[in-house]
């Protein structure tokens, strides 16, 4: 993918703790630059590269939604993560949210599939997506975690409105200080993942869940109910029976 270097503008004032991250006063979407970073010819990212941006005017979630946080409130990441298996990143990516939200003392429940609540709001937003490359599974996790935003402008009612760190602790938080926590968790959970089954992925998103939660996919609604070994939801319909889910739409 081509970036139009007019819709971006780099800057070095982040104070970046490594070489392999880059860090954009605005840009049209982390995840984009991410994915051209991956698939360099020339100098492409390595396993655990990172893009972040003060401000991003085409962030997206899942489901073609939109993502929207005001200019330096929040944290735009998008982490570049290669040969780990793609059906579980999405869990991945809430447990190392929620490893970095509890690292501020509060508690945390997650909602398959990625979903991280923190007092029944949202406090992220998480969107996977697979890159196609000629020297393996490239793999770019774009997550937003409201930091310091106070108020939200939401473009459909939700049972789970958005909550940001500032908002939960009283108190202003660095937003590059929850970057880097970030970068540490997520690497933790990527290899979890490339040294060992889902199972402990699995168990660990198990032991956070947000049992009860309203869950859908395509015209069905349930509840959250369990989660198995192999990361599929347990969900109770409003008719008594129960499914297992392994995607939703």
């Amino acid at each position: 993918m081509s970036i139009n270097p007019a819709e971006t503008d780099a800057v070095s004032a982040y104070d970046l703790p490594e070489p392999d991250w880059r860090h954009y006063a605005h840009c049209p979407s982390t995840n984009d630059l991410a994915r051209a970073w991956a698939l360099d010819g020339g100098a492409p990212a390595p396993h655990g590269a990172v893009v972040t941006a003060d401000f991003q005017t085409a962030g997206r979630g899942r489901r073609g939604r939109s993502w929207s946080a005001q200019p330096g409130e929040n944290l735009l990441f998008s982490l570049i993560a290669r040969d780990v298996p793609v059906e579980w990143l999405g869990m991945a990516c809430a447990l190392a949210v929620a490893d970095v939200v509890e690292s501020f003392g509060l508690n945390t429940r997650l909602k398959w599939p990625n979903d991280v609540l923190l007092e029944a709001h949202k406090i992220a937003g998480i969107l996977v997506e697979s890159v196609v490359a000629g020297d393996g599974a490239v793999s770019i996790l774009g997550i937003g975690i409201n930091v310091n935003q106070q108020e939200f402008v939401v473009d459909r009612p939700s049972e789970y409105p958005p909550i940001s760190l500032s908002s939960a602790l009283g108190r202003d938080c660095d937003v590059r200080d929850v970057a880097v926590r970030l970068k540490s968790a997520l690497l933790d959970h990527c290899a979890r993942l490339q040294r060992e089954s889902v199972a402990e992925t699995a168990a660990l998103f198990r032991g956070r869940l947000a049992v009860g939660a309203i869950v859908r996919r395509g015209g069905l609604e349930g509840r959250l109910q369990n989660i198995t070994e192999n990361g599929e939801a347990v969900v109770s319909l409003s008719d008594g029976t129960f499914v297992t889910w392994l995607t939703v739409d």
